[in-house]
């Protein structure tokens, strides 16, 4: 769970990271490019506008208000005025000196200009306009202090952009840290529920999805719980009603069974019976054993002898190995292993009455132990299909009902898969392994 909380909080803190540099970015380049134009366009808009209002005070004679006027937007925008009569030779400038003006034939009215300086060689946006017949105006600006400002922009765009990461770094630690939090508990309770656990309280209360997410988590488990509780009462209260008409059944048919020993048809019909009645039998117990599986949430593991688990099983069917006069072969079976003894003595058993069971006449079945390894492999007749063994009633292409129930790999297979125990079986022609990794 720490990996995917570290790349979780790496993952906020880029796109927090990213978003602000592309803002930042989108910011600079929009300057570089639209900045020139935007100072234009408003130089443009507001020369005129000083024209028209120059013009204004000249014609009413205001010429305190208009030096006024003049110095402040010297002072305030960098702005230059000059004035000039038609019959002078030079201007009047706003700081009240004089300069060497254009000829008047050169000068054109109301259009804007961009020239250098002689001395600076500085850029300078340049209106002139005639007013009252015989004066010109003109107004310029230095669009140097533009480039100036530019590289300001760019210091700052810089700074900004370092601020703007390390609140976005402090912002998405804080915030991402609540986010997983909540994320864990939701984790933790999937994976409670996937073991069967239900716990009743919901930790997260959120007003969005995670919330919502926490909501339905809540919902889900009682609904799971409600129904495996009526699953399960339902599997073990119809088992055991089942096992008393068997149990009637099964000794009425033995007492029948001695007693009409030379009516041949009526023999065979009481060993129908009782050989349908163990199989009920036998049915019923490993649905009941299934049904513990599934509500099972611990284990009690605990170190056995392999080889007295192993030599216990083949003495229960021993009558197996003698009525197909099998050979059995162990070795290095000498060893303990840490299991639940109950579950995997029920799986054991299974696999190797199996192996005795479905063994061909005068064969070899062998048990060995090596690395970890237990192997029981027997040789049996072809399987149609090895990956459906382990499939419920399936019992290949010849079984019938007296050789088994065709739960029993189900069994083995949920008794191995709840002790986390690697298995998986090989069919070499006529050789069937069934291979397990315990230690």
């Amino acid at each position: 769970m720490r990996k995917n909380k570290a790349s979780i909080s790496k993952k906020m803190f880029i796109y927090s990271v990213g978003i602000v540099i592309v803002a930042m970015l989108v910011s600079y380049g929009f300057n570089i490019l639209f900045l020139d134009l935007y100072y234009k366009r408003e130089i443009k808009k507001d020369f005129p506008e000083i024209a028209i209002k120059i013009e204004k005070y000249l014609k009413k004679n205001e010429i305190e208000t208009l030096e006024k006027y003049i110095k402040l937007l010297r002072e305030k925008n960098g702005i230059t005025v000059l004035i000039m009569e038609e019959n002078e030779k030079r201007w009047n400038n706003s700081r009240g000196g004089f300069g060497k003006g254009f000829s008047l034939e050169n000068l054109k009215n109301e259009e804007f200009l961009i020239k250098k300086q002689r001395e600076t060689e500085a850029k300078i946006i340049v209106y002139n306009k005639k007013i009252l017949k015989n004066r010109w105006i003109s107004i310029r600006t230095s669009l140097s202090v533009l480039d100036y400002y530019k590289n300001e922009i760019v210091y700052f765009n810089i700074l900004g952009t370092i601020i703007a990461v390390l609140i976005a770094l402090i912002c998405s630690r804080i915030f991402s840290k609540k986010v997983i939090e909540d994320i864990d508990r939701l984790s933790k309770k999937a994976e409670d529920i996937s073991n069967l656990k239900f716990d009743k309280n919901n930790l997260v209360k959120r007003d969005d999805e995670l919330g919502k997410l926490g909501e339905n988590l809540e919902k889900m488990s009682f609904k799971l719980e409600t129904a495996i509780a009526d699953l399960e009462s339902f599997v073990s209260n119809s088992s055991h009603e089942l096992k008393t008409p068997i149990a009637i059944i099964s000794s009425k048919a033995e007492l029948l069974m001695k007693e009409v020993s030379k009516n041949k048809n009526l023999e065979e019909s009481c060993t129908v019976i009782l050989r349908e009645s163990f199989y009920m039998k036998e049915l019923i117990s490993k649905l009941l054993t299934l049904s513990k599986i599934g509500s099972l949430t611990t284990l009690e593991k605990k170190s056995i002898n392999l080889e007295e688990l192993i030599k216990g099983i083949l003495e229960r069917y021993d009558y197996i190995e003698l009525s197909k006069n099998l050979e059995i072969e162990l070795s290095g079976l000498d060893k303990n292993i840490i299991v639940d003894k109950d579950f995997f003595s029920i799986a054991l058993e299974n696999i190797i009455h199996n192996a005795l069971k479905y063994s061909e006449q005068d064969s070899i079945v062998k048990i060995n132990y090596n690395k970890n390894l237990l192997v029981v492999e027997n040789e049996t007749k072809n399987i149609e299909n090895i990956n459906l063994i382990f499939e419920p009633f399936s019992r290949g292409e010849n079984g019938i009902r007296e050789e088994g129930t065709g739960l029993g790999l189900t069994l083995v297979k949920k008794i191995l898969d709840m002790n986390k125990i690697k298995y998986e079986v090989k069919l070499n022609e006529k050789v069937f392994k069934f291979i397990l990794n315990v230690n």
